[in-house]
């Protein structure tokens, strides 16, 4: 594996799944508290000399589309036969539902860069080879989720702030408390609606009637995050990355203007409310009517859905240019670089200033929206989505929301 960084591959090959993060020692990722010291019978296996390559997917390409299932792939050879399903050192124990991490050290630190679940064990193999091609697929715990469903959510009641009730749906399927990370919110929310749903469906709604965002983080815990709390995170000083060698140099960058995410014609809605719609008379003009509506929700007043639907109509209501994705190399070692590619996560602020021919420059303040590796022995390319802030906010002292007369007091 590249020599910046040392992959680790591991599978916790227990009797039977477990929602737990093995605690690995130096890794800010799995912390006391949040890791779990394993047993003899489920200590994760190293399998890393057996790798030969990884990819890894998490977060969303769009912004306000909801977060997908975080994934990961690896490909394996297999020359002992310690991974035949049938008569191999694990023979018994190549199921579906073990745990798979993906972790890498550098300079002595440990970053973990996926904690998920095997979804599949794929084997080929060829003609005059004394050897198994192994394809090993991963979902983050958002897999989980999806596949348990919910009806009447225990102790939620109208009066409910949104992380108090994506905390009561989670306790429905007994997710344990040390895998969670919560905003509390911002937003009342009214009683459960009580349908049978899946549990992922039912907290991106509470989710989306935040105006927040939901996502596993790389140490598989559930990271809720409410308004104020993104906000706050777009103020943070960014990380710089410049073409010209002022900062750490990205190997490509992709930008346009198009109008994907444009919306002049806003429509909101909650649970037994009334809808409420704004427009901007000159967006339309300009750019013909682009609606968007946002149904289901369950915030506890109209007035609330006004709200939501005025912020969403002042960000999207302008075509802007748009960076949708960075990517660096981070195989070489270099150290701001490989350090960015470890250890960004989900929503961390970036800025992007790219050289144009003829001298000018185009320069951006972003949110990173989602992070995808691919790993081999002879690369490893790291690949940002990219996007402008969801929601304006006025923060004092921040160099990028701190502007009088630029930036908005958010609902």
């Amino acid at each position: 594996m590249p020599a910046a960084a040392t992959l680790k591959a591991t599978i916790r090959f227990t009797a039977s799944p477990s929602f737990g993060v093995s605690l690995v020692l130096g890794d800010s990722g799995s912390p006391l508290g949040t890791g779990v010291l394993s047993d003899a019978a489920t200590t994760p296996v190293d399998v890393t000399a057996s790798v030969n390559s990884v990819s890894i997917n998490r977060g969303r390409d769009r912004i306000l589309d909801r977060s997908e299932a975080g994934s990961c792939t690896i490909t394996m050879t297999d020359t002992t036969g310690a991974f035949d399903p049938d008569n191999g050192t694990y023979a018994d124990k190549i199921l579906p539902m073990r745990q798979l991490q993906i972790t890498a050290t550098y300079s002595a630190v440990v970053y973990t860069l996926f904690s998920g679940f095997i979804e599949e064990w794929d084997y080929t193999y060829s003609p005059g080879e004394d050897a198994a091609f192994i394809t090993v697929t991963a979902a983050d715990a958002f897999r989980i989720l999806n596949l348990t469903d919910v009806a009447t959510v225990t102790g939620a009641s109208a009066g409910d702030l949104t992380g108090t009730r994506i905390g009561e749906i989670l306790d429905e399927v007994n997710w344990p408390s040390s895998s969670r990370d919560f905003s509390t919110g911002l937003t009342t929310c009214q009683a459960d609606p009580g349908t049978t749903r899946d549990t992922l469906t039912a907290i991106q709604t509470v989710v989306d009637t935040e105006l927040g965002a939901f996502f596993t983080k790389t140490n598989g815990v559930l990271k809720f995050m409410d308004r104020n709390a993104i906000v706050k995170a777009h103020a943070a000083t960014p990380t710089t990355y410049v073409d010209t060698g002022v900062g750490i140099y990205y190997e490509s960058v992709d930008f346009d203007i198009d109008d994907t995410i444009l919306a002049n014609d806003v429509t909101v809605a909650r649970e037994g409310g009334t809808a409420q719609n704004v427009t901007d008379a000159t967006s339309v003009t300009s750019f013909f009517e682009r609606d968007l509506s946002r149904t289901g929700l369950l915030m506890d007043s109209d007035a609330d859905a006004l709200l939501q639907a005025k912020a969403i109509l002042n960000e999207r209501k302008d075509p802007e240019l748009r960076i949708g994705s960075l990517t660096i190399d981070a195989y070489q070692d270099t150290s701001a670089r490989v350090i960015a590619a470890l250890g960004t996560e989900l929503f961390d602020p970036i800025t992007v200033t790219r050289t144009q021919p003829g001298g000018g420059t185009v320069s951006r303040n972003l949110s990173v929206q989602g992070i995808s590796h691919i790993i081999s022995p002879s690369a490893w390319k790291t690949t940002f989505q990219t996007a402008e802030k969801i929601l304006d906010g006025f923060i004092l002292d921040s160099s990028t929301s701190g502007k009088l007369g630029t930036n908005a007091l958010s609902y």
